[in-house]
């Protein structure tokens, strides 16, 4: 197969004069106004424009427990208040994840979350076939979530999991990778970080097979 090139943007952050920003609002998240203006592409600037943006203070992990050989993937359903307006249940079923903690390693906070989510433990890097980092909302917020698969054993995860100080209830539970794929299809599963994590799977599961039967 031929090898394609990335695909580079056309300007860079050069090309974005931030005139102001300034915290306007603080409790458990934040949002930033910036005052911008940046490069057209038919040329010149816009004019300055105000933007807020929704900020955490920190990115992300997101993943996927999947074991190899039972072809399993694990999930977990929970109340999410962003899903209050949907007609249907703002109860979700997700991927584990979480908040990438102050001095934490990414693989740190992918093998905390994993556990407190789930119960299930992992012990190397080795274990994570890395999908992508994506912003899931870049008109309104700068999260970068950094989305894995994981190689574990789908009979060792916790029905029930969370931490009380987070108020988190938890369900989880385990599929077939091609229900969970056809949950997709549906729409039964609209979360985004669990659609690109099974479709990566669903994609590259030849290649994410051959990674995790070696470790097992």
């Amino acid at each position: 197969m031929e090898k394609v090139e990335k695909l580079n943007p056309s300007f860079t952050k050069e090309d974005v004069t931030i005139h102001s920003k300034n915290r306007i609002f603080k409790r458990r998240f934040a949002i930033d106004e910036y005052i911008v203006s940046y490069k057209k592409f038919q040329g010149g600037s816009t004019h300055e424009v105000v933007r807020e943006i929704f900020e955490r203070d920190a990115n992300a992990v997101a993943i996927l427990p999947y074991d190899v050989v039972t072809d399993e993937v694990i999930l977990i359903e929970q109340f999410r208040p962003g899903a209050l307006n949907n007609d249907k249940s703002p109860w979700l079923f997700e991927v584990v994840a979480g908040m990438i903690d102050d001095g934490e390693s990414i693989f740190e906070a992918a093998k905390r979350e994993l556990f407190e989510e789930s119960g299930l433990k992992l012990t190397s890097e080795d274990d994570l076939y890395f999908v992508n980092s994506c912003y899931p909302s870049p008109g309104g917020t700068s999260e970068i979530v950094h989305i894995f698969i994981a190689n574990v054993d789908s009979n060792k995860f916790l029905k029930n999991a969370g931490l009380d100080c987070e108020d988190e209830d938890i369900r989880v539970f385990k599929l077939k990778s091609e229900d969970a794929f056809t949950y997709v299809k549906n729409g039964s599963i609209c979360n985004c970080a669990a659609l690109v994590s099974l479709m990566s799977l669903q994609i590259n599961k030849d290649e994410v097979c051959e990674k995790f039967l070696k470790r097992r």
